[in-house]
């Protein structure tokens, strides 16, 4: 959640947006990640059951913030598994589904730092910067620094899990232990956007506009790409399953 928007600012100081742009863009993301939330695990549920990573990608790649992705993909989990039992005694194992809901999500933050860094250079060059050479520092200064140290974990982490399969299992005894506490400070975050949100203010900000686009992208553009994509890399891929 909080890479998430730290990401928004990010773009945002790349191309030296005015404060307040990235406080609204990111109340929007948060209201409608929760309708996402609520809708798109069930519609899965009823027309991917077949198709459960595909299911899986979609909710990494269409819900916005990350706490909201990976609750939508344990959501899926949960629904899609207990249809594919029931209709056709296929029982699937646990927490694959939810797996590629979050590694899709890990990869599209790291892909923001990226984005960031190209429009950072865009609007050096071709905005704010015209009639003078791209000087590095200035992109530098705009570069969100934080990418770096989040690609240098993963990196690291994911060396040290391929290379101790015994820190990988510690790994997952330690989530499953703590996913209590991600649940619960996942729902005590989005109570307290909703708490401490002037949307007053936001409204005179223009949040109404903002609004009308976002509705018309997510609902319009961004969740039948994300849904494509998902189809094209995961179509036939299903998770292990339990027998016996």
């Amino acid at each position: 959640m909080r890479v998430k928007r730290l990401t928004r600012r990010s773009l945002a100081g790349a191309i030296r947006a005015r404060p307040v742009v990235p406080i609204v863009v990111s109340s929007l993301v948060v209201i409608f990640a929760v309708v996402e939330l609520l809708i798109l695990p069930f519609l899965a549920q009823i027309f991917l059951w077949t198709e459960p990573m595909v299911a899986g990608a979609w909710m990494g790649l269409a819900v916005k913030t990350d706490g909201a992705a990976v609750a939508s993909g344990a959501i899926v989990d949960s629904l899609i598994r207990a249809k594919a039992l029931a209709a056709q005694g296929v029982n699937y194992k646990a927490g694959w589904m939810l797996m590629t809901s979050t590694t899709v999500k890990v990869f599209i933050d790291i892909f923001i730092g990226v984005w960031a860094f190209i429009l950072a250079v865009i609007w050096c060059s071709k905005i704010e910067c015209t009639g003078g050479r791209i000087q590095a520092g200035e992109i530098w200064e705009r570069f969100p620094k934080f990418v770096i140290g989040y690609v240098i974990t993963f990196v690291l982490m994911l060396l040290i899990c391929l290379a101790s399969p015994a820190a990988l299992k510690t790994a997952k005894v330690a989530t499953g232990e703590s996913n209590i506490f991600r649940v619960m400070f996942f729902v005590l975050t989005f109570f307290t956007i909703g708490v401490v949100s002037n949307f007053k203010k936001l409204w005179e900000e223009g949040i109404g506009r903002l609004a009308a686009v976002y509705v018309l992208c997510l609902f319009g553009f961004i969740i039948w790409v994300g849904l494509l994509i998902s189809w094209i890399f995961f179509h036939g891929v299903h998770p292990p399953i339990i027998t016996g």
